[in-house]
């Protein structure tokens, strides 16, 4: 396992971006076409906001009634959530494992010079055997397949589902106890999995 990894190793340079007043209709249609459940929200080049396919299905729902093919339609800006966290290319991988568990995401956003450049997720961290904060480091890797993206740098794609194989079981120390790992559900990084319906599932999934 290389210890020296950093963030602009891994990070995928193509990667699927919205800007604040592209239609949510035609957003949505992005996401169910590229089978992912995240866009980046970008102006010019800047991350300024993050679509998931929950929210915009929910303002889509709430849009009393008008029609998809509306061009007064909502708004990308009108169901987006606050950016993806951020990490610097030259950054250690270990570094997107902390804000990807800290912040509670899947996925980060690679900046330089102001402008996304990237993106990282959960099973690229995984995947290159990022080192854990403290000691030790992560044991399971999982797949990442590429699918074609829209607003692209000059090389490499998002995952298909984010970067995160759905089947990843839970990472384990040395004793063998749970440690942490991406949930089977919401797909989010998380310190400590817990086994619900024959699933390793993050607590929050759990209680679903």
């Amino acid at each position: 396992m290389r210890t020296d990894t950093t963030v602009r190793d891994v990070m995928h340079r193509e990667f699927l971006g919205v800007s604040e007043s592209d239609r949510l209709a035609d957003a949505a249609g992005l996401m169910v076409e590229e089978e992912t459940d995240c866009l980046v929200v970008v102006r010019g080049g800047e991350s300024v906001g993050r679509l998931g396919c929950r929210d915009a299905l929910g303002a889509l729902l709430d849009a009393d009634g008008r029609s998809a093919g509306d061009a007064e339609g909502p708004t990308v800006g009108d169901a987006m959530d606050p950016p993806l966290p951020t990490v610097a290319p030259d950054d250690p991988l270990a570094a997107v494992e902390e804000r990807l568990i800290a912040e509670g995401v899947d996925r980060v956003v690679a900046v330089e010079a102001g402008e996304a450049v990237g993106v990282v997720t959960a099973g690229d961290a995984l995947a290159a055997g990022a080192p854990r904060t403290g000691d030790g480091a992560l044991k399971t890797a999982v797949g990442d397949e590429s699918v074609p993206g829209t607003r692209r740098g000059d090389e490499g794609m998002l995952g298909s589902d984010g970067g995160v194989d759905p089947a990843t079981e839970a990472a384990t120390d040395a004793s063998g106890s749970p440690t942490q790992g991406v949930c089977e559900s919401c797909g989010a990084l998380v310190p400590e999995l817990v086994t619900a319906n024959g699933q390793a599932v993050c607590p929050e999934c759990r209680e679903v």
